[in-house]
């Protein structure tokens, strides 16, 4: 049994939320006092608090146990955990609010730093223990301040200390947004789409920010957000999310999205161009080109796309081996355009495939 002496001061909290964090990828930096600072810091901020809040809440954790899950208070008192919560209260008996009973529903350890976090959350957000107050919070100070009054309601609080382990926190983690993606491999700046054609993009970023990619996160349409696009097809899992993360990606390493761009058909079709804008999201959480995140920028990444009359028929193949709207020739070159032919001139097709995109007919 681990004791942290006169450390550790008697909490009435208690956690439980269902959204887990990998703590693999994240190495301590020899700045903060206690080795899980950086995962407790990356849970919190993942869930959508600034960089102030998320460190209010770790610094308090850190006065209370040193966020050693397994910790058991000093001198034989009731205080359990992270948060210190108490046993006969939000540890193990507290209706519909305490760590044993959460653990069972999430068929989890009770001395799981990621189940612990999860109470916090849980506590947070389904109950409450100031978490108004604490979002509305503008300063560090302000935000450790409210998570002891109202979360952990302590006793002998040492309220300087827990400043002093938060500014810590901040100083080692708080210049990295959550959510950042710096561009690889950008969309094309233009294609041109026959009316019923489709066109295969691929977008590829990396992760530049603190917390690990899943499947909830995705790509979704900006300029304005949200934006039902007109070149969405079945393939889209909405109108405004084109692609997800496939997986997981870590920090430091490369995500794909890659998706099909529909081009209408019918009395649907308005030829014109169009420019497609996109952005990255997490889902239920925050865009990475909010305020407090990293970006890239809502305008950032975008497409241009040449929308053209031709109803994906128009260029059929014929037997002598021409391939019709820009498609092949007897003699080897490429032909025109949407609608003519042009042998021995670079057409829409080729232009495509110089650029990186693959384009089909319905």
């Amino acid at each position: 049994m681990k004791t942290w002496g006169l450390l550790l001061v008697l909490a009435c909290g208690c956690v439980d939320t269902a959204d887990e964090v990998s703590l693999d990828d994240t190495e301590q930096a020899a700045t903060t006092a206690f080795a899980n600072d950086k995962a407790a810091y990356v849970y919190f901020v993942g869930k959508g608090l600034t960089n102030f809040q998320a460190a209010g809440i770790v610094g308090n954790l850190d006065q209370e146990s040193g966020l050693d899950p397994t910790i058991v208070q000093y001198g034989g008192g009731p205080g359990r955990g992270i948060a210190q919560w108490s046993v006969g209260g939000r540890w193990d008996t507290s209706a519909n609010d305490n760590v044993r009973e959460y653990a069972a529903q999430q068929n989890a350890s009770m001395t799981s730093l990621n189940l612990q976090l999860d109470f916090i959350w849980y506590e947070l957000t389904k109950i409450g223990y100031g978490f108004s107050s604490l979002k509305a919070t503008t300063t560090l100070t302000n935000a450790t301040l409210v998570f002891m009054d109202k979360y952990e309601i302590c006793g002998t609080c040492a309220s300087s200390q827990r400043i002093s382990y938060a500014q810590s926190v901040l100083n080692a983690y708080g210049n990295t947004p959550a959510y950042k993606a710096t561009v690889v491999t950008g969309l094309p700046d233009a294609i041109t789409l026959a009316c019923g054609e489709t066109a295969d993009v691929t977008l590829v970023v990396k992760n530049t920010g603190l917390v690990k990619w899943t499947s909830t996160t995705k790509l979704g349409t900006t300029e304005p957000r949200d934006r039902t696009s007109m070149f969405a097809g079945d393939d889209w899992a909405k109108p405004d999310r084109p692609a997800e993360i496939s997986g997981s990606v870590a920090a430091g390493a490369d995500g794909t999205f890659a998706f099909t761009l529909h081009a209408p058909s019918g009395a649907d079709c308005v030829p014109g161009t169009y420019d497609e804008h996109f952005g990255l999201v997490q889902e239920g959480i925050t865009w990475f080109g909010a305020a407090i995140q990293g970006g890239p920028a809502d305008d950032q990444i975008h497409v241009a796309i040449n929308l053209v009359p031709g109803d994906g028929g128009s260029g059929g193949g014929s037997d002598s081996g021409s391939d019709g709207a820009g498609g092949g020739t007897d003699d080897g070159s490429l032909g025109g355009g949407c609608s003519t032919g042009g042998s021995g001139s670079l057409g829409l097709a080729a232009m495509a495939l110089l650029a990186g995109v693959r384009r089909r007919r319905r």
